[in-house]
């Protein structure tokens, strides 16, 4: 697995759980390749499902740090699929004003290209069946 690419998720998952949105921009262009495209299979009422560019990713964290507190994602397993990096992550959160836990277990799957992440998808509802999807689309 390209220890780099992990690093790059590490880092996108620490400028999260920091919750710093001055960061989100600058760190975005660093991680992120430019025709980046995410996409999530489970949104929330009102989200978006498919997000094109970086803009549009960066614009998603911070929607969810405007009505979420205390944001912390944990990283549980990391599976190499080169050029995918599949994570199964556990994410926290309370809503805002609401103090509603948000507990949610899900996996990821994030292609690289040129060292960044060019695509990225959230909500698959475990790692084989990530890894049964991805290899898929290939």
């Amino acid at each position: 697995m390209s220890q780099e690419n992990v690093e790059v998720l590490r880092r996108a998952m620490a400028v999260a759980n920091a919750g710093d949105i001055e960061a989100m921009e600058p760190t975005a262009a660093e991680m992120y390749h430019p025709d980046a495209v995410a996409r999530d299979l489970q949104p929330a009422p009102g989200m978006p499902d498919t997000m094109r560019g970086r803009a549009a990713i960066v614009d998603v964290w911070k929607q969810w740090l405007e009505v979420l507190d205390d944001w912390r994602i944990e990283v549980r397993d990391v599976v190499d699929a080169d050029p995918w990096v599949v994570c199964d992550v556990h994410w926290h959160a309370t809503g805002k004003g609401s103090e509603i836990s948000i507990d949610w277990r899900v996996t990821e799957a994030h292609r690289f290209k040129d060292g960044k992440i060019a695509s990225s998808i959230f909500g698959y509802p475990d790692v084989a069946t990530a890894l049964q999807a991805i290899d898929r689309s290939e």
